[in-house]
């Protein structure tokens, strides 16, 4: 298993003026749109699949825990997608870096 924060960070942006300002970078909307990228060139069946990994992301609540295969989807879409920018740095090592956990069955 794998678990990745899925809280924002600030990241600086430019104003109206020029002037730059702090904003959040919202994790779990930008995880979704790399899992789903249009880039991907996802059949239909892939899509069905992913959604239950966005699913997941979108009801994270600080911390996300995917199973391997779900991780590994994720992280292959984060090797595919093209277009990063300074500002996605910190999501992009989240997602690299993903902590790897041991989960054990809860007894009865």
């Amino acid at each position: 298993m794998r678990k990745i924060s899925t809280k924002p960070y600030t990241v600086v942006v430019p104003g109206e003026n020029g002037e730059k300002k702090t904003d959040e970078y919202d994790m779990k909307e930008s995880l979704g749109i790399c899992l789903l990228h249009p880039s991907l060139q996802l059949s239909g069946r892939e899509l069905l699949l992913r959604g239950k990994i966005l699913d997941k992301i979108e009801q994270a609540n600080g911390e996300l825990i995917l199973e391997e295969a779900e991780y590994s989807k994720l992280k292959a879409s984060f090797e595919k997608v093209k277009g990063f920018s300074k500002n996605d740095m910190e999501m992009v090592k989240r997602v690299f870096n993903a902590q790897e956990i041991e989960v054990k069955e809860a007894g009865k």
